[in-house]
């Protein structure tokens, strides 16, 4: 710090405000001195809704925000997968429009995939069945 600073701070220390004058002090006497007016049937019904209206919100605040806690979301683990053979389908040749031969072949199989999660004793089992069809095409001579 250098002087100026430490004459800026003792000059800032030695300030001392000034006690109010006698209008305000008056002011304030009289304001304190006032009777209270009675009050109106509006800010009544004004108060009884304000109050109402913060006890619904607290009501609606409880019911919407106090949840039950949220329990651990299921570990499931994979028990069994299986993919049987396929199913081969396959129709005598027929004839495309641009002349030429093809053999129409259908494929059938299934996925399954077992779940399980043994905390719980819950199983959980995909199955799902596809098909695919096709034409393989001929070539004759």
């Amino acid at each position: 710090m250098n002087n100026e600073d430490q004459d800026i701070e003792s000059a800032l220390r030695s300030l001392r405000p000034r006690p109010p004058g006698p209008a305000v002090v008056s002011a304030i006497g009289r304001a304190l001195d006032a009777p209270a007016a009675p009050p109106s049937a509006r800010g009544v019904i004004l108060r009884w809704s304000a109050g109402l209206s913060a006890a619904a919100a607290g009501l609606l605040g409880f019911l919407f925000f106090t949840r039950a806690p949220v329990t651990a979301a299921p570990e499931y683990q994979l028990v069994r997968a299986e993919q049987p053979p396929a199913a081969v389908d396959v129709f005598a040749p027929v004839r495309l429009a641009d002349g030429s031969f093809a053999r129409p072949v259908r494929v059938r199989w299934n996925n399954e995939t077992q779940w399980e999660d043994r905390r719980t004793n819950t199983r959980l089992i995909q199955y799902s069945p596809s098909e695919q069809f096709g034409l393989i095409p001929l070539e004759t001579y």
